[in-house]
């Protein structure tokens, strides 16, 4: 029995060692020269969305703030709000103690009513309608004297008056003459006086009128700035019940913070891409890191400025970004980050960064997989958009292909490959 073991073991041996020289003799030459064989992870290119942006810091500030002053120094009877408190377009802020201005008011309306009764003057015009019947009687004299003397010539010619009853003719004209020009004197007199006393009262008048429309203003004013002009928060306040106000500083002020905007600078190597109208992220340590809040380029500074820091000097153009859904976190002041979107592009060819290789001529290539021959080929691109992760893929792939993924440097053009799932 043992030696019939032995004798099967034996042909069995032998039956394997001819079956391994012929695979020897057959196939050792083709083992050989497939050379090494790499397990690579595989990307399929499909289209997608890109996009490239730049990021810039800036600050929050408000859109629509007012400040409400007082003219004139007016006391403060009572405060109907605090500072921070919400309020609403219309609603009263405080009581001013205006009841001394209207008093003022109405004892100017009444002095104006007296000096628009004061205008008519009678006893001036009765004195000028005098002065002007004493013009037209020296006027009427004169004619009578003048007559006269001429009848007294005549008569003197005629030898049938005397030479002393001639002069006193003529003398007669001499007097009316001088009354004449004293009665037109008189008249004058009386004339400028009432124009003078008319120049008076009417600039009296107009001196109440101006004061009584300065009033007006400065309790309008004062009863204007008791009621809110506009929906917001009140930030600031700078008054106390009692004291009077200034017209230094502003006794409230008012801000909306539902209507916000960013002022950020771009420096100019990046402004060159910034557009209006490009989307906005916005970021920042009050932003919560799951709560997204977007903007959009409203306006571009038309000249650039010089920024002086430790650093360096910068050239800087500033960009001011709307806010299109304020965050409750965002207040004026706060700094925050801004991605510009400069570019975005969609349903393209794009491919993942660590999908690409440069050569020595800085041309961008990929390694594709030939899935029949089970080898990798050098496949030249031309890019597009580049972003963080991804590039878009403009000449050299197309949807479908397989590509190597994060290529190594012994990865050659002809390699032969293995695909990992």
């Amino acid at each position: 029995m043992k030696k019939v073991m032995a004798i099967i073991i034996i042909l069995v041996v032998i039956g394997g060692l001819i079956g391994l020289s012929y695979v020897i003799s057959n196939n050792m030459g083709e083992v050989f020269n497939q050379g090494t064989v790499y397990s690579v992870k595989t990307v399929k290119i499909e289209k997608g969305s890109i996009s490239s942006s730049i990021t810039a810091s800036g600050i929050v500030e408000e859109v629509e703030s007012f400040d409400i002053y007082v003219d004139n120094p007016t006391k403060v009877n009572k405060l109907l709000v605090k500072q921070y408190d919400k309020v609403s377009k219309g609603q009263q802020l405080m009581e001013l103690d205006i009841e001394s201005l209207e008093n003022e008011l109405d004892k100017l309306k009444i002095n104006k009513k007296v000096q628009e009764l004061s205008k008519d003057t009678p006893s001036i015009d009765a004195e000028i309608k005098r002065a002007e019947s004493a013009v037209k009687s020296a006027e009427k004299a004169l004619s009578d004297a003048e007559d006269s003397f001429e009848k007294s010539k005549k008569l003197y010619e005629a030898q049938a008056i005397s030479k002393n009853e001639l002069d006193m003719a003529e003398k007669a004209v001499t007097d009316a003459k001088t009354a004449l020009e004293n009665a037109k004197v008189a008249y004058d007199s009386a004339v400028k006086s009432r124009n003078v006393d008319r120049n008076v009262k009417d600039e009296n008048l107009n001196a109440t009128v101006l004061g009584i429309a300065e009033l007006e203003k400065r309790i309008n004013n004062a009863k204007e700035s008791m009621i809110c002009p506009v929906d917001g928060v009140i930030v600031e306040m700078n008054i106390k019940e009692g004291a009077y106000t200034s017209n230094v500083q502003p006794i409230f002020r008012i801000v909306n913070l539902d209507k916000l905007q960013v002022k950020a600078e771009i420096n100019e190597y990046n402004i060159k891409n910034v557009k209006e109208g490009q989307k906005v992220v916005i970021t920042g340590d009050a932003i919560d890191e799951d709560t997204e809040v977007f903007g959009v380029v409203e306006s571009i500074s038309p000249v650039a400025k010089k920024n002086i820091s430790a650093g360096g000097e910068e050239v800087v153009v500033e960009v001011v970004i709307s806010i299109d859904n304020a965050n409750a976190a965002l207040k004026p002041g706060l700094s925050v980050d801004c991605q510009i979107m400069t570019m975005e592009k969609n349903d393209i060819v794009i491919v993942p960064i660590g999908v690409l290789k440069t050569d020595k001529d800085e041309k961008e290539y990929v390694l594709k997989v030939d899935k029949e021959k089970g080898i990798m080929v050098r496949q030249d691109v031309k890019l597009g958009i580049i972003s963080d992760m991804m590039a878009e893929v403009l000449e050299g792939l197309k949807e479908g292909d397989i590509v190597v993924d994060d290529p190594q440097s012994f990865h050659k053009d002809g390699s032969k490959v293995r695909i990992l799932e």
